[in-house]
């Protein structure tokens, strides 16, 4: 039998940004040939591409330097844009040295941290053990790696921003058979690891994002998470 491997949740957003990237210029194209608009659309907005390139630059960087080329390529694609509405009046042929400045930062920082990326767990700027019976994480464009063995754990709150969460409950216990999790995950990827006994019920409303439950139910649960929340462009993964 085939099998077949799911993509994971850092390959489905980007997928999604791009199909909405391919999307926005075929409905620009189709207004142009419809003569919607009085004036052309694709002609005018294309430049918006190169801000689509540097959002997925800085919200999935592969070294230091990508912060600063999405950046880059966020400035030009809006100043370019602006050009073409008449907003401002820039001369490109004074200003490119610019460019190749700051593309040579970006290299300079990838150079100077060539270990930045070592797989995701580079990317937890953060790592702890903790044992109180609430968790309350927050992660804003960074990482945090916690791991809690609570014998009487409660549950808690997890807020992610551009960021990432791993918790591992695998040592914990839930006191008095239900634990209820509050998720926020925007533009961010929440991992949790749970012991096999427990039985996880996972209500978390995604928004072009992914919720991926790889638990195996136990035949006769005695301990209960509940998930609860949101997760907008991001991804929840819950797993023994």
């Amino acid at each position: 039998m085939r099998s077949f491997k799911l993509d994971s949740p850092q390959r489905q957003r980007k997928r999604v940004i791009f199909g909405l990237g391919v999307i926005g210029i075929g409905v620009l194209a189709l207004l142009d040939n419809l003569h919607v608009f009085g004036w052309p659309l694709l002609r005018t907005l294309w430049p918006l591409v190169f801000v689509l390139w540097g959002l997925g630059r800085m919200l999935w960087p592969r070294h230091p330097g990508s912060w600063l080329f999405g950046l880059v390529l966020i400035a030009v694609g809006a100043l370019m844009t602006l050009q073409n509405l008449d907003a401002v009046q820039l001369n490109l042929h004074d200003w490119w040295p610019v460019i190749v400045i700051l593309a040579g930062l970006s290299i300079l920082l990838r150079g100077a941290y060539p270990r930045y990326r070592r797989g995701l767990a580079s990317r937890f700027e953060h790592s702890s053990i903790e044992h109180g019976d609430l968790v309350n994480i927050e992660a804003s464009f960074g990482g945090v790696k916690q791991q809690n063995d609570s014998r009487s754990f409660k549950g808690g709150k997890i807020d992610a921003a551009f960021g990432g969460v791993e918790l591992d409950l695998r040592r914990a216990a839930i006191e008095g058979g239900e634990a209820t999790l509050e998720l926020s995950a925007t533009f961010s990827v929440i991992s949790l690891k749970v012991p096999r006994d427990w039985l996880v019920v996972v209500n978390v409303s995604p928004t072009l994002a992914a919720v991926d439950d790889k638990t195996v139910p136990p035949a006769n649960p005695t301990q209960r998470l509940v998930l609860r929340g949101e997760t907008t462009f991001g991804g929840v993964e819950i797993k023994n």
